[in-house]
């Protein structure tokens, strides 16, 4: 099969549903292309896996980013699937669609059709919600969102605590409002992880118009009098080229996505020339609007059990039989259990920091993360909607090279007074009274860290990444933007960006959920415009 429409380039959380959305009618011969492995391995199907995979190179790509100048020149992992699935098969599983006003702004900044009632289908088509039908769930999509299997009883202490303190409930995070505590829901099916791969690929790899290469390294897209015609790639040590009839599309991630862009000769063009990159398409905005979540730690140890004290060799083929039978126990645990969006001011009109409360401890260490050898519990608070912007830059003009990643966590102050708030409302939920019975000291940050003077030189120090990259193909019409509305790359033809890339804002919460939505909506895009005009900006007068 070498006559392709289509050529879709990552099979991670995008990917997989473009393969199945593009391939689903018999005369689209799509070619998915995956420079990672197959997902078929328990370090991918158990959820408490992923502190196996996150930092693994087998599993991972284990980017680092420049030491951080805002937080005393840090340097940080930042984890990307290198595996079927992508960042939704070594991810945390917490599924959050972000508020309605998120998808709002996209539309303001120049993106028809990217508001939250016209996305709110695309959330609905992708889904089976263990709550069933509404007018914001789906019941029959592909992938699977559960709520939390084995709740810990620490977790639904946190939400007591946070009612307590004022916090309104919510029993639904992706329904009409954000706002408020409750227990989370996970990408799961029966206890077991459910990737995108799993979820899209898994029913349709035996269609016989896809075709899915894994461990193929795309190295730049084939352009001819400015349309994407094919890409090259290498496995098993081979140069190979195919090439499609109708659309390239690109959707390695928000770090490779710019990296092949550029390296393809799209992207800004004084940084290609200085790199000897033939210039086809000036685009400055490739690899800026880098954007995350700055997130902080509280941790408190615990007089109950907690879940890293789970991982003794006879409790992990304990749980792991309990997982194998009945789909319950710890291993069905996701990185968080419960969550909290609130706001730092009361005159805010929607929540800005969101809390994930997990029922264990680790530490995050510059390439792995390290589990606590006694029992405590973590309260991860992370600003919503980020100010502070970052970069992805070529390190040279050769393929195999990772990219430079730039970013500054706490550059800008209101983004760290957010945090700072966040802390504070953090620690005060941990001293309410529902959690008396069951935490003992406060392990971090410690009872020392009062002022806002101490509680900014301990973020320095200790706030971490959410992993929630995005932004770095940004859609929009401005001079910055990289596609357009439609998902096109400014000034090229048959070339579409489809991914996490695209996002102009971040959403105010995890972006595996709106990452399938784009995928989806993109899907459709594809399907009724492909072999279409060129996506050339219209800029605001």
């Amino acid at each position: 099969m070498r006559n392709f429409r289509y050529i879709i380039i990552g099979g991670g959380s995008s990917g997989c549903v473009l393969a199945n959305r593009l391939s689903k009618n018999p005369e689209n011969h799509v070619l998915l292309l995956e420079a990672g492995r197959s997902d078929n391995s328990l370090i991918i199907r158990v959820p408490a896996g992923q502190s196996l995979s996150v930092g693994k190179k087998s599993w991972d790509w284990c980017y680092k980013a420049e030491p951080d100048p805002s937080r005393n020149k840090r340097i940080d992992l930042w984890p990307a699937g290198k595996v079927l699935g992508g960042g939704s098969s070594i991810n945390g599983m917490v599924y959050f669609r972000g508020q309605h006003e998120d998808y709002d702004q996209w539309a303001e900044l120049g993106n028809p059709g990217w508001d939250f009632k016209s996305v709110l289908p695309y959330f609905i088509k992708c889904e089976t919600n263990e709550l069933g039908k509404s007018i914001y769930h789906g019941h029959n999509g592909p992938l699977y969102v559960s709520n939390v299997r084995s709740p810990h009883l620490l977790a639904k202490t946190f939400v007591e605590a946070a009612v307590s303190i004022g916090i309104p409930k919510n029993n639904d995070f992706n329904g009409e409002h954000q706002e408020g505590a409750g227990l989370l829901q996970a990408t799961q099916k029966n206890g077991s992880r459910h990737n995108t791969s799993q979820a899209y690929l898994a029913p349709i790899k035996n269609r016989k118009n896809l075709q899915i290469i894994t461990k193929a390294f795309v190295t730049k897209i084939i352009v001819k009098e400015k349309k994407a015609i094919g890409v090259e790639y290498i496995k098993g040590n081979q140069l190979h080229k195919e090439f499609c009839t109708h659309e390239v599309i690109i959707s390695a991630g928000a770090i490779a996505s710019p990296k092949i862009l550029m390296l393809s000769g799209i992207g800004p063009e004084k940084k290609l020339k200085n790199l000897e990159i033939p210039v086809i398409k000036n685009l400055p905005g490739v690899g800026e609007n880098l954007q995350e979540h700055p997130a902080a730690w509280l941790s408190y140890f615990a007089t109950t059990n907690t879940l890293n004290m789970e991982a003794s060799p006879i409790k992990f083929i304990q749980h792991g039989l309990s997982w194998l039978f009945f789909g319950k126990g710890p291993a069905t645990s996701p990185i968080a259990h419960a969550a909290a969006f609130v706001k730092s001011s009361p005159e805010l009109k929607t929540p800005n920091l969101q809390i994930h409360f997990t029922p264990l401890a680790y530490d995050l260490k510059p390439d792995k993360l390290v589990l606590l050898d006694r029992p405590a519990v973590v309260a991860s608070p992370n600003v919503c909607r980020p100010i502070g912007r970052g970069l992805i830059e070529l390190k040279d003009n050769k393929p195999e090279s990772y990219p430079i990643i730039k970013h500054q966590l706490l550059s800008h102050r209101d983004d760290l007074e957010v945090l700072i708030e966040g802390c504070k409302i953090t620690r005060k939920i941990f001293q309410a009274k529902s959690f008396k019975p069951y935490l003992t000291a406060e392990r971090m940050p410690g009872v020392d860290v009062q002022t806002d003077d101490e509680w900014e030189e301990y973020l320095r120090n200790f706030a971490a990444l959410s992993y929630h990259f995005c932004g770095t193909c940004k859609m929009g019409n401005d001079s910055m933007s990289v596609v357009d509305h439609n998902l096109r790359v400014h000034g090229l033809q048959n070339l579409r960006v489809i991914d996490a890339s695209i996002m102009p804002t971040i959403p105010s919460a995890n972006t595996n959920g709106p990452t399938i939505m784009i995928a989806e909506k993109g899907a459709d895009l594809v399907l009724t415009q492909s072999g279409g005009a060129v996506g050339e900006r219209s800029r605001n007068k």
